[in-house]
C-alpha cells in the first residue's frame, strides 16, 4: 500500500471537482484509492510527460483535464487533479 500526498494544488482541484461536478469527483477519488492500493491504472489513458522529472505520469479524466501523479518508493504525489498539464 502506497502512501498518498496531494499537493495544495491537488486539493484545491478536487474541492472545484466536489463543488461542480460530483461524478467526476467520484471518479478521481476512484483513481486515488487506486493508486493507494497499488492497483494498476488503464494504460491507454496513462501517459508519460515529456520534458519533465522522470517519475511524473499523468492520466486522463474528461478531454483537457489530467490528474498528474509521481510515483515514488512507498508513496505517490498527486501534482494536479484538474486542467491540462
Amino acid at each position: 500500500m502506497n502512501r498518498l500526498w496531494l499537493t495544495p494544488l491537488a486539493r484545491q482541484d478536487l474541492a472545484w471537482w466536489r463543488r461542480h461536478d460530483r461524478g467526476t469527483a467520484r471518479e478521481v477519488l476512484g483513481l486515488l484509492r487506486r493508486l493507494q492500493d497499488d492497483t494498476p491504472l488503464p494504460t491507454l489513458r496513462l501517459t508519460r510527460l515529456p520534458l519533465c522529472p522522470p517519475g511524473l505520469w499523468s492520466f486522463r479524466l474528461r478531454g483537457e483535464h489530467r490528474i498528474v501523479i509521481e510515483r515514488m518508493s512507498g508513496f505517490v504525489v498527486v501534482h494536479q487533479c484538474r486542467f491540462h498539464y
